[in-house]
């Protein structure tokens, strides 16, 4: 090789390549790392070290620390590690610098996202989240842990997602504004200070699309009235706090109230409420996701639940994709094995073409009577719940004279069973589905542990079984 050629190649080879990038590409490169490494690219070249450049490219601020107190943890002079409490204050030294930094900056800040993992002052993190509502952000996510955090109007916010598990929800000041506010979760929350202010956001927000709403060990509350008209896509889950059973005082009747006349998208798990009030029938619901239950902590009498709960299936009787939980199933078969009057009333769901059941197989009776209430089912996944009572050898399945459902006959197509086991009652419910099912084209059944019986005999058998329909299906056997 040539001196010249060496030269050549040296000098391809230590090529500032990224400085030779166009700054919108290099702005866009910055806004997908976090904030501290991004920072850390000014050691990279000259044109990188004016920090003015990296941070009025960060349209996204993406703080953690975690990358301080977790991470690489960078020795002091003297040789010794940082202690945790050092690189905590290291980091809020960091955030200080880059909102102080971004005040010059004139475009508004896309994304901020900050995570928690230590514990901070209140007034130092809604420091930083007033920091960033200057800053006009678009999408604001905190993730924390024991903090107080505090909900300030924001004419630009797009996205909210607020995650911890324990805050103090305030809205601050009295009146609130979230003009474009699309999209709104506040999950893990263990307590909320006054539910009004949840109601008073969504009432400030009239573009809202999104909310969801997770609360474990949920406190005694009176009602949460979720209202939208713009309101589309709904997530609650509430679970009751089982530490109140002690305390009759603390006891308090719950009550949930959804006027959402837009909703098309519904996921409701509450074990919590013991009211469920629609104020409005959901005619644009297409898909909804269902865990409702009776547990003990509840001071409702059960006949009066179940009232509440065929009312709520009411409701929702116009819904597309339809999926119930285990919790839901129990539910259901209390109330049609005590035959209480309120199950005459149970809606028929004229336009449901896809139902998903999550229940153990002692709950086929009640399964087969909600088939007689579905005119257009195209589609039934069974998945089996692991329970005492389902994994009893001696259970039988449906018999001779079960109820044939009209759907059976004129438009279920496909079926899927999900966990099966190869139990006698699990073989009898297939064959029961083979058997009377006219227009079936595809039956799925998938194992997910070892099957008790033979596999090739359970297979045998079912491929023998008589079949109802006029179509020639086949039936797969899948892990």
């Amino acid at each position: 090789m040539t001196e010249v050629n060496r030269r050549k190649r040296c000098k391809i080879a230590n090529e500032d390549i990224f400085g030779r990038l166009p700054d919108e590409v290099l702005h866009c490169i910055l806004s997908l790392l976090p904030t501290k490494y991004a920072a850390c690219t000014s050691v990279l070249s000259r044109r990188w070290r004016d920090e003015h450049r990296w941070t009025s490219a960060l349209t996204n601020l993406d703080l953690d620390d975690t990358v301080m107190l977790y991470g690489k943890n960078k020795p002091r002079r003297d040789g010794k590690l940082r202690t945790p409490a050092e690189c905590k204050a290291m980091f809020k030294k960091f955030v200080d610098r880059c909102f102080k930094l971004r005040r010059s900056v004139p475009h508004p800040m896309q994304k901020f996202r900050l995570r928690l993992s230590g514990s901070y002052h209140s007034s130092r993190v809604n420091e930083w989240i007033v920091s960033a509502v200057r800053a006009r952000v678009e999408e604001m996510i905190i993730l924390a842990e024991d903090t107080e955090i505090r909900v300030f109007s924001c004419e630009t916010l797009v996205v909210f997602k607020v995650s911890c598990h324990q805050i103090y929800f305030h809205v601050y000041p009295s009146t609130v504004s979230f003009p474009r506010l699309k999209i709104l979760h506040l999950d893990c929350l263990s307590s909320v200070d006054d539910n009004a202010c949840i109601e008073k956001v969504l009432s400030a927000s009239p573009v809202l699309e999104e909310l969801k709403i997770e609360m474990e060990e949920c406190e005694p509350r009176e009602s949460l009235n979720v209202s939208s008209r713009s309101l589309k896509r709904l997530t609650i889950h509430f679970q009751p706090a089982y530490d109140y059973l002690d305390d009759d005082d603390l006891l308090a009747y719950r009550i949930l109230t959804l006027d959402t006349p837009s909703l098309e998208l519904l996921k409701l798990a509450d074990s919590a409420s013991e009211e469920l009030n629609i104020l409005h029938k959901t005619f644009s619901l297409v898909e909804a996701t269902v865990s409702l239950g009776h547990p003990p902590v509840l001071t409702k009498n059960f006949n009066d639940y179940a009232e509440t709960l065929v009312g709520f299936f009411r409701m929702i009787s116009d819904v597309r994709i339809l999926a119930l939980s285990d919790l839901t199933m129990e539910s259901l078969k209390d109330v049609h094995e005590l035959d209480l009057p309120c199950f005459a009333k149970f809606p028929t769901f004229w336009y449901l073409t896809r139902l998903e059941v999550e229940a153990g197989v002692d709950k086929w009776l009640t399964l087969l009577h909600i088939l007689e209430h579905c005119a257009s089912l195209e589609a039934l996944i069974f998945k089996k719940e692991y329970n005492q009572d389902s994994t009893d050898p001696q259970r039988r399945g449906p018999h001779g004279n079960a109820v044939l459902s009209h759907c059976l006959s004129s438009c279920l197509e496909m079926i899927e069973f999900k966990n099966f086991e190869g139990q006698l009652a699990e073989i009898e419910i297939v064959e029961y589905f083979l058997r009377n099912s006219r227009v079936l084209k595809k039956m799925t059944v998938r194992y997910e542990r070892e099957i008790d019986n033979s596999k090739e005999d359970v297979i045998r058998r079912l491929l023998t079984c008589p079949k109802g329909s006029a179509y020639a299906y086949h039936i797969q056997f899948l892990p």
